[in-house]
């Protein structure tokens, strides 16, 4: 009777080392994105899982401000069994002209913000929205330098809070900050967090200009995120997302910055998405199929840490 007891004891920790591994194998994951065109349709859905293995989790567009999500892109996206994420940007992009906060604040928007939530609402399944990004840079009409701390955080909890009045509940919100303040005094992406109650993800975006401008270097995908990582991952309880990233083509290996790249947030456990900017802008951040570099992205993205709607 002692044997069995002890078997059984031995079977029954046994059975709970595995459950404990098969949780964090569960935990331990990445979920793939792009930013593939300004109206992404099936066809570039497709083509990025035909050119790099996975079907992209995260479909990324940028929406200005009394604009809407394009029904077609919204049809698009979902029956492709993927999950958006909309950069809102306060400002009119035609004219770069940035909104006023203040009318933001005190309600002259509503009936638009409003209306924004519940186009989102009937969408079936969930939807990521990060409003005025990249805040703690000086290159927006919404930086923070420009508006003040104060009133981007009462806008953004302004926003939030309508949505949650109109029950989007499956709105989830990214408070996204790029990977270096500019300026650097007075100017910290921390004095902008609106709070938990407002926020469920927290992405940062940050790129490799290489050799392109005259004040860029090149520089490693550690060297641009490994810090802020440790710091907001430190700071805030929060999943994080790499919200944008890619690499210039001109002043180092673009092949192997893409694989150091991947091998890099595999580490970076509190990382569970990213969103990969792969078009021509800017400069190029693209990685063409044939391109070594976009081989090993390719490469890189068969490991099954990186998971599209598929495979989860």
């Amino acid at each position: 009777m002692k044997r069995i007891l002890i078997y059984a004891t031995i079977f029954f920790l046994l059975l709970g080392v595995i459950v404990v591994i098969f949780k964090k194998d569960k935990k331990d994951y990445c979920l793939t994105g792009a930013f593939l065109a300004d109206r992404p349709n099936r066809i570039d859905i497709t083509d990025f899982k035909r050119n790099y293995g996975k079907n992209p989790f995260f479909v990324m567009i940028f929406i200005d401000w009394s604009n809407f999500v394009d029904k077609q892109i919204l049809e698009d996206v979902y029956s492709s069994k993927c999950v958006l994420i909309i950069t809102w940007e306060p400002w009119r992009a035609d004219s770069k002209e940035g909104i006023d906060f203040e009318r933001i604040i005190d309600g002259s928007y509503d009936d638009y913000i409003a209306s924004f939530a519940r186009s989102l609402k009937t969408i079936s399944g969930p939807i990521f929205l990060r409003f005025a990004h990249e805040m703690n840079g000086d290159w927006y009409p919404w930086s923070g330098i420009t508006i003040g701390s104060d009133k981007y955080i009462k806008a953004f909890r302004h926003i939030k809070s309508l949505f949650d009045k109109v029950g989007a509940t499956n709105v989830k919100w990214i408070f996204s900050v790029n990977w270096q303040n500019v300026p650097l005094e007075g100017n910290d992406y921390e004095d902008y967090y609106p709070g938990d109650k407002y926020v469920d993800y927290v992405g940062i975006d940050g790129y490799n200009w290489g050799d392109t401008k005259s004040w860029s270097r090149w520089l490693s995908f550690s060297d641009i995120f490994s810090s802020i990582y440790k710091r907001i991952n430190r700071k805030f309880n929060k999943p994080i997302l790499i919200t944008e990233f890619s690499s210039a083509s001109s002043g180092g290996n673009k092949a192997l910055w893409i694989k150091d790249a991947i091998s890099s947030i595999k580490t970076m456990k509190k990382i569970k998405g990213f969103v990969v900017f792969n078009v021509d802008k800017e400069t190029d951040w693209s990685f063409p199929p044939e391109s070594d570099w976009g081989k090993e992205l390719e490469k890189q993205l068969k490991s099954p840490y990186f998971k599209d709607k598929n495979s989860i």
